[in-house]
Parts: structure tokens; C-alpha cells; sequence
């Protein structure tokens, strides 16, 4: 699981007038997303207390964290994600989400899809494993 944050120096740009923080490096990325397009973009809710069922999709997905702090489990591995976390998850890996916290979780979400493969969920069972 990639998990970039926030919790960076900035960098000034357009003549000092405003700031970046990269959370992915200009162009880092282009050899594993070369030929997606944009699939979806939506602010995700999980509800306090409860955990999204585990799936996985053909798309690379982002999730952005602008609320609430979770357990995010991709395949064997478990991190606690919080506000400012961005998070990607490869094509076709199974992943979840735990809110053991009564707060609401939310993500801006967006995924980058293959010509002709969609963007469909498939439920899969995942065995739950704790946070590193």
C-alpha cells in the first residue's frame, strides 16, 4: 500500500504567490498509469463503528483523507490512515476500511481507469489484520 501525507515542507511556486506539497512527485507515476483515463471522482463515507466490506476493482484508486482516522487494510497489510493521508491502491488488489472510532470517515475519492475493463467492485472475504 502507498501512503503519502501532508505532513511535508511545501514548496513556493508561481512566483511566490502560492505553495505545493507534493504528496506524489511530478511524473512519478506515469509508468503505472500510462493509458487510464480519470474513472471516478467522490467524496467516500464510512460511518463510525462500522467496516466497508473488503473488494477490489480494476482501476487504480486514491483516497484522500479530509475527515476521521481509520484502519486501511490492502491485501495482507494494515496502517492507520488520518486527515491528510493520500492513499493508492493498485488494480485488482482487495482492500478495506475499519472505523473503530464513533466519527464518521471521509475521503475524497478517485480512481484512473483501462479502456474497456470499468470500474465495477468485486466483494471479496479478507482476513483482518492489525495495523503495523
Amino acid at each position: 500500500m502507498d501512503i503519502w501525507s501532508v505532513d511535508m515542507e511545501a514548496v513556493p511556486e508561481h512566483l511566490g504567490t502560492a505553495s505545493s506539497k507534493y504528496l506524489i512527485p511530478k511524473e512519478s507515476m506515469q509508468e503505472a498509469t500510462s493509458g487510464t483515463y480519470l474513472a471516478l471522482v467522490s467524496v467516500f463515507e464510512v460511518a463510525g463503528g462500522t467496516t466497508m466490506a473488503a473488494h477490489h476493482h480494476p482501476t487504480h484508486e486514491f483516497w484522500f483523507v479530509v475527515q476521521g482516522e481509520a484502519v486501511m487494510q490492502v491485501a495482507d497489510e494494515a496502517r492507520t490512515i488520518k486527515v491528510g493521508d493520500l492513499i493508492h491502491t493498485k488494480p485488482g488488489t482487495p482492500h478495506q476500511i475499519r472505523v473503530e472510532s464513533p466519527e464518521t470517515f471521509r475521503a475524497l475519492a478517485f480512481a484512473l481507469g483501462y479502456p474497456g475493463q470499468g470500474s465495477q467492485h468485486v466483494d471479496v472475504e479478507l482476513d483482518t489484520v492489525e495495523p503495523a
